[in-house]
């Protein structure tokens, strides 16, 4: 049996290979829609971007590029807490409870997603908020993708940590507004389905991640 690696070792051949092959990933995404990809990261321009690929062909959560897309999301999730829990009471110190982590993520929230599709299936509804799940899992992928930028600065170089972070908390602010203005803006359009919009939020966006938390961080 091999030693544990520990978190000290910021150069460990396993977290290096997670970056590399979250960088694979993103290649992966310019490799099959060089256009979209384009797109994607042009952060200011993302109404463009939902107008042009909002058609139910890229609403295809399982085609290859939003696929990948899934995976980038949870990997930078489980590298920012991994990174980040030093700050932490429930710090991970093994790379084993990091992939204990993202193995996590990632059933919970395809579990999500199958529940939530059926729900909306059942109710009828899919075809009001279609997209504003799409609009919520580009947002994701964007920010994502910078945040797995910052975490590799921030395991990696010598820039101040405390610069690195103070970046980080001002990219987590933005998504917490981004997502207010979000949902606001889709209750605002779509008034007769406010029940749906809570029962979302409540079940389904928010509760989650209380089971990843406990689940799989606090007893892991």
């Amino acid at each position: 049996m091999g030693e544990w690696i520990y978190r000290t070792d910021l150069h460990a051949d396993w977290m290096s290979l997670m970056f590399f092959l979250n960088l694979l990933f993103i290649l992966a995404l310019f490799k099959i829609d060089p256009n979209r990809f384009k797109s994607l990261i042009n952060i200011l321009g993302s109404i463009v971007y939902f107008g042009k690929y909002s058609n139910d062909r890229e609403l295809n959560y399982f085609s290859f590029f939003n696929m990948f897309s899934f995976f980038i999301i949870t990997n930078s999730l489980a590298l920012g807490y991994f990174s980040l829990s030093i700050y932490n009471i429930q710090s991970m110190e093994l790379g084993f409870e990091f992939f204990y982590l993202l193995l996590g993520l990632v059933f919970v929230l395809s579990i999500r997603y199958l529940i939530v599709h059926a729900f909306c299936k059942e109710l009828n509804i899919k075809h009001k908020i279609k997209i504003l799940f799409f609009k919520n899992f580009t947002y994701a992928t964007q920010y994502s993708i910078v945040l797995l930028g910052l975490l590799f600065l921030w395991n990696y170089s010598t820039i101040p940590l405390l610069f690195i972070e103070s970046i980080i908390g001002v990219l987590l602010i933005l998504w917490v507004v981004n997502q207010f203005r979000l949902f606001f803006s889709f209750i605002k359009s779509h008034t007769n389905d406010v029940i749906y919009i809570f029962l979302y939020l409540c079940t389904f966006k928010i509760a989650p991640w209380f089971w990843v938390y406990y689940v799989f961080i606090e007893t892991n």
